[in-house]
C-alpha cells in the first residue's frame, strides 16, 4: 500500500500526536508499505536535541511559513505548495492521511481531491474546547469555542473516513456535529519492544531508593490542570513525605509551576525534568522504576502517555474526563476533575497498600496489548482497505 502522512504536528514539539503518528508511520513501513511524509522543518538547534535515528525514513521536511504564538513550536506551512503537489502526484498514493486540521492537514485534503485519492483524518486533540483556551487566557468566551468546533467540522467533514483514538471521543464529535463518518482506531505503542528490552538505565535526575516516585509525562501547559496536581502533592506529602512526583515534558507553565510547589512547600517533593525526547525516555526504563502515574488533565482524547505508563506496568490515576476512563479498567483509579484531595485520596491509596498495587500493576500490563503497534496498525491497515474499496465504488 502506497499513504502518504501529512504532519503537521512534529518535532520539536513531544506530545501524544507526534509519538502516536509516528509510531504507526514506522510500523507501516517495518510491515513493507511505501509510506512517505511531510512536516514543517524545526530550527536546525531543535535538531540537534534528538538522537540521530529519531527522526523516521521517507519525511520530507516542508519549510516553516509562521510560528503559532498560541502554541509553542507549532509552525504553519505553505498551505498551496505546488512543490508538495508535485511529490505526491509523482508518489502516486493509494491514500492520504492527515494528523492536523491545520496548514498541511489542508494541504492533504486540498491534494488529495485533485488526486482523486481517498483522504483520511485522525482527530487527535480537543483544541476548540476552553482547556485549550486557557493557554491564551480566553477559556470563557462561548464564541470562540463555537468557532472552534465549527473550523474543525470544516476539515473532518471534508474527509472519507475520521479515525477516533476513543470511543468517548468518537461520541463527543457527533455532539459537536461532525458529519464524517466515524471510526475507532486506538492509538498504538511499541509493548512488545520493551518487554523483552535491555534498558539503559539512564537517569535524569538523582534517584533515591527510599523515595517514592509518581510519574506525570507530557505537556506542562495550562490545559494540563497542572496545578490541581501540585496541589494534591501538598496533602500526599503531609502522610507519605517520603513521595516524590517526577513531571517529564516542556511547556510554557514550567515557571509558574516551579513557583506554585515554592509557594506550597514541596518544592523539594517535585522535580521537574523538562523535555526528553520519548525514545530516551522509554529506553531508560525510568517508567518501570516508578510507583504509578498520574495526570489531573481534563483535556485528553486518549493519551499516548498513559498507554506508555499502561505498557510499563504502571497503576494509573487519573480525572473521569473525555478520554482518560477508558484507559482506567480496573488498572487504577479514577476521581472527580479538579479535586486535589480525591487525587491525594487515590495516590495515597495505592502507595499504602502493596498487594492493591500489584493487582492495579498485574492488570496493566494485562490491558497493554490491545494497544500493541502491531495490533491497532492492523486495524489502520483494514480501515485503509475498507476506504480505498469504497472510495473506488463510488468513482
Amino acid at each position: 500500500m502506497r499513504v502518504v502522512y501529512f504532519l503537521d504536528n512534529f518535532y520539536p514539539q513531544i506530545n501524544g500526536v507526534v509519538t502516536s503518528s509516528i509510531n504507526t508511520f514506522n510500523e507501516m513501513k517495518r510491515l513493507g508499505h511505501d509510506v512517505i511524509a511531510f512536516a514543517p522543518m524545526p530550527k536546525k538547534s531543535d535538531m540537534k536535541k534528538f538522537p540521530a535515528d529519531y527522526f523516521p525514513e521517507h519525511l520530507n521536511w516542508e519549510k516553516p511559513a509562521l510560528p503559532a504564538y498560541f502554541y509553542p513550536d507549532f509552525y504553519f506551512c505553505n498551505p498551496f505548495s505546488n512543490k508538495i503537489l508535485r511529490m505526491v502526484r509523482d508518489f502516486k498514493p493509494d491514500l492520504i492521511h492527515f494528523h492536523a486540521p491545520m496548514s498541511l492537514g489542508y494541504q492533504a485534503i486540498r491534494i488529495a481531491r485533485k488526486l482523486n485519492v481517498p483522504v483520511v483524518g485522525t482527530f487527535h486533540t480537543f483544541f476548540a474546547e476552553p482547556e485549550y483556551f486557557k493557554v491564551i487566557g480566553c477559556e470563557k468566551v462561548k464564541l470562540f469555542q463555537i468557532w472552534g468546533w465549527a473550523y474543525s467540522n470544516a476539515f473532518f467533514d471534508r474527509v472519507d473516513e475520521v479515525v477516533s483514538p476513543g470511543i468517548q471521543t468518537a461520541s463527543i464529535l457527533k455532539d459537536k456535529n461532525t458529519h464524517g463518518h466515524i471510526t475507532i482506531v486506538s492509538n498504538g505503542v511499541e509493548v512488545k519492544k520493551y518487554q523483552n528490552f535491555t534498558f539503559t538505565g539512564q537517569t535524569f535526575f538523582d534517584e533515591d531508593p527510599a523515595k517514592d516516585y509518581i510519574i506525570y509525562t507530557g505537556r506542562v501547559s495550562e490545559e494540563k490542570c497542572l496545578e490541581v496536581l501540585l496541589d494534591a502533592m501538598a496533602l500526599t506529602v503531609k502522610q507519605r513525605p517520603n513521595t516524590v512526583l517526577v513531571i517529564v515534558g516542556g511547556g510554557p507553565s514550567i515557571s509558574k509551576l516551579r513557583r506554585r510547589a515554592d509557594n506550597l512547600g514541596i518544592r523539594q517533593n517535585v522535580i521537574f525534568t523538562g523535555m526528553i525526547p520519548n525514545k530516551n525516555l522509554l529506553e531508560s526504563g525510568l517508567l518501570k522504576r516508578m510507583k504509578l502515574f498520574v495526570t489531573p488533565s481534563t483535556s485528553e482524547n486518549q493519551p499516548m502517555t498513559i498507554i506508555e505508563a499502561i505498557a510499563f506496568g504502571l497503576p494509573i490515576v487519573g480525572v473521569n474526563a473525555k478520554g482518560v476512563p477508558e484507559l482506567i479498567e480496573d488498572n487504577g483509579i479514577i476521581v472527580e476533575p479538579n479535586q486535589p484531595a480525591l487525587l491525594s485520596d487515590a495516590i495515597l491509596r495505592i502507595l499504602n497498600d502493596p498487594a492493591l498495587h500489584r493487582q492495579y500493576s498485574e492488570r496493566s500490563i494485562a490491558l497493554s496489548a490491545k494497544y500493541d503497534i502491531e495490533n491497532t496498525t492492523s486495524k489502520m491497515l483494514e480501515l485503509y482497505r475498507k476506504v480505498i474499496r469504497e472510495y473506488e465504488m463510488e468513482s
